[in-house]
């Protein structure tokens, strides 16, 4: 039980926002789906364009907004809420979510210590991989044509 006796409810005191497994699945499902529909969308203004009988398809109804728009999200919609419906994903929806809210996440100053860090690595090896360039070019060009 989480707080306040709310199966995965998280916060602690009174005023905070109490998120459920259930509604963070959910703002998810809802995100993806947006995203999967607008990428439909445009994966089938590709497909109705080059087509003449679909290329009808393509041409605006309102706006930007076309008949592949609205196929798109449609579809996306209609297979997130067979997701969400569908026991299987559902549950392992939830016991992700519940195991993402157990994950121990670095702070602030660990994340910019790990970022520098690998930007300083990442500096040193291009430098270093610019040398050898640089020197086998020299040798090879050296090689080709000794009188340089």
């Amino acid at each position: 039980m989480g707080s306040h006796g709310v199966p995965g409810a998280t916060g602690v005191g009174e005023g905070q926002v109490f998120v459920t497994n259930s509604r963070l699945v959910a703002i998810g499902y809802i995100l993806m789906g947006l995203f999967a529909g607008l990428f439909l969308e445009h994966i089938l203004l590709l497909a109705f364009g080059s087509w003449a009988v679909t290329q009808p398809l393509t041409r605006p109804l309102y706006n930007d907004w076309t008949w592949s728009s609205v196929i798109g999200l449609g579809v996306a919609a209609a297979v997130g809420l067979y997701l969400w419906k569908l026991p299987r994903t559902h549950d392992v929806s939830l016991d992700i979510a519940a195991e993402l809210k157990r994950v121990s996440w670095p702070s602030l100053a660990e994340t910019r210590a790990a970022s520098i860090a690998v930007i300083v690595a990442t500096v040193i090896a291009a430098v270093l991989l610019g040398m050898f360039d640089v020197f086998w070019q020299f040798l090879t060009d050296k090689i080709q044509n000794p009188n340089l």
